[in-house]
Order: structure tokens, then sequence, then C-alpha cells
């Protein structure tokens, strides 16, 4: 599981979240770009972040060598699912896609969707966590709704999970 802090709160992400997203990553050339929502909880005696789930690339999502676009409605009814069926605990918690690079970085593009998504996602969470897996590493970042911000928190090697 990985670990780390922000802003006085803990985040957890599961080690399943890493694996999944270590195995859609953009190897060959012809390999497109895949993304999708995570998922998890917050934790009310804490505060923690903890982070469980996600959705993989569904029909109708855009898929190309350099960009994903998911599709709003569909993933949306499979959070929906989910977090009925998690008797309202679970929730949307960010976003997770892949780069064709070593070491990813984000792009323009990914700064423009993150604050929009921080600006309009329906959470109780002051937070979302954001993922891009590249070849051999991959990074995640912390927005704040309250602060505005994004930082990267963590960068990872897939074989750290093994």
């Amino acid at each position: 599981m990985i670990r780390f802090e922000y802003h006085n709160n803990t985040f957890y992400i599961e080690d399943i979240i890493i694996s999944m997203v270590q195995t859609m990553r953009q190897k060959d050339s012809s390999d497109n770009e895949s993304g999708g929502m995570l998922i998890g909880s917050v934790l009310s005696e804490s505060n923690d972040v903890v982070i469980r789930d996600y959705t993989l690339p569904l029909k109708g999502d855009y898929q190309s060598r350099y960009r994903f676009i998911r599709k709003k409605h569909s993933h949306n009814a499979l959070l929906q699912k989910k977090w009925e069926e998690s008797n309202k605990t679970v929730m949307y918690m960010g976003e997770w896609h892949t780069h064709p690079e070593i070491d990813p970085h984000y792009s323009q593009q990914d700064i423009v969707n993150w604050k929009k998504l921080l600006n309009k996602s329906n959470t109780t969470s002051d937070y979302l966590v954001f993922i891009i897996g590249g070849i051999n590493l991959y990074k995640i970042w912390v927005g704040s709704r309250n602060k505005q911000e994004i930082f990267l928190v963590y960068k990872g090697d897939y074989n750290e999970i093994i």
C-alpha cells in the first residue's frame, strides 16, 4: 500500500490500483492512452483518504496514442452503482491515466482538466488524487479544492509493489 501525507491528511492507495495502472502502460508504439476514475473513502474518524477501487476504459471513451477522454455518463453510472453497493461509503476521488513516457509528466491539458475537476466534481472530499502511469514509473498528484493547488506527492517504480 502506498502511504503519503498532504496538508495534515494521510492518503492510502491500495496496491491493486498501481497494479492495474501497470497493466495499462503504453509499452508499445501502438498502445493508446487509458484512464478512468479513482474511487475511495474519507475515513470519518481521521479524515484520511483511502483509494481502493477504479474504473477502466469503457465503451465510448476516446483513446489515442496521446489522449484519453472518458465518457462522463458511463463512468458516473458505474460510480453510482459502486456507491449504492457500498452503502454510500465510496465516492469519486480522482482520475488515473497513462502516458507513453518512461517517466510521466502532466501535460497542459492534464492541468486544465484537473483544475476543472477540482471546481466541478461532486464529492465531499476537499482533495482529488491524480495518477499518471508511465512506462517505468508512475506519479501521484493531490489537488486541493480549498487551496486551488495541485502538488506532486509521490513518484514510484512499479517494482515496489511486486
